[in-house]
């Protein structure tokens, strides 16, 4: 961790004195079972805080996360997961909190709070309906109604926007429907935005933007892709 301090400093130094327009990164790291970086310390995964059903321990878990990583200047944390199982051959379950909506809001609420208090922002993921891809496949399509969605996965994000002050959701990589998250104005802009009140930031999925047009194949090109994903609601392109 003293290493990757050392290399982020100087680069922030350098994007501040030798860039056009001085502006230091706004860093993200990876932080579902402790920060991603070597040597730090990890912690029991997602179903485990499941499994506890204590609040209280997984915001301060989150607490301590946020901690390590203000110290070394990242502002931003990818997690937490907030996909309810549907399917336990969906290769990601291991990400995830568990199968009921409820539970799932509830420590997502707790983890954002624990992370946030540190200083750093939370992301919540995967918008929206990201699990419950068809025979359990990673990136599969999703083909469920918009009573399910709303019932079933949406509430733990809505839970952790308007009880845990989130400030930053990312889009899921699968389609809905036929109609690819990054590209949902539905849902990233009319329901998170304009019925949920949410006023942060929308972040891609590593790659989603070019997903759209070399996965999906609903857009001619990337600049069209960027062009779907930014008038749906994306805010900012990972990496």
């Amino acid at each position: 961790t003293t290493l990757f301090r050392s290399w982020l400093w100087a680069e922030q130094r350098r994007l501040h004195q030798e860039t056009r327009l001085g502006i230091p990164a706004l860093v993200h790291e990876e932080c579902l079972t402790g920060l991603a970086a070597w040597q730090a310390t990890t912690y029991p995964t997602p179903l485990a805080w499941g499994a506890s059903f204590d609040a209280d321990l997984v915001e301060g878990m989150a607490g301590a996360i946020g901690a390590s990583m203000r110290q070394l200047g990242i502002h931003q944390g990818l997690a937490p997961v907030l996909d309810v199982i549907r399917d336990p051959r969906w290769g990601r379950v291991d990400e995830c909190i568990g199968e009921d909506p409820y539970l799932v809001g509830a420590l997502g609420v707790a983890y954002v709070r624990g992370l946030q208090s540190a200083g750093v922002h939370a992301t919540l993921k995967h918008f929206l309906g990201y699990s419950g891809s068809r025979a359990g496949r990673n990136h599969a399509p999703v083909s469920i109604g918009r009573r399910e969605l709303l019932d079933i996965f949406a509430p733990p994000f809505e839970m952790a926007i308007k009880d845990g002050g989130a400030r930053s959701v990312m889009n899921a990589y699968n389609d809905i429907d036929g109609v690819p998250a990054g590209a949902s104005a539905e849902l990233l802009t009319d329901l998170l935005r304009g019925e949920w009140g949410f006023d942060g930031v929308v972040v891609a999925d590593y790659f989603a933007v070019a997903f759209l047009a070399i996965m999906h194949r609903g857009a001619a090109d990337r600049a069209a892709a960027a062009a779907l994903a930014l008038e749906a609601g994306i805010d900012v392109e990972l990496p």
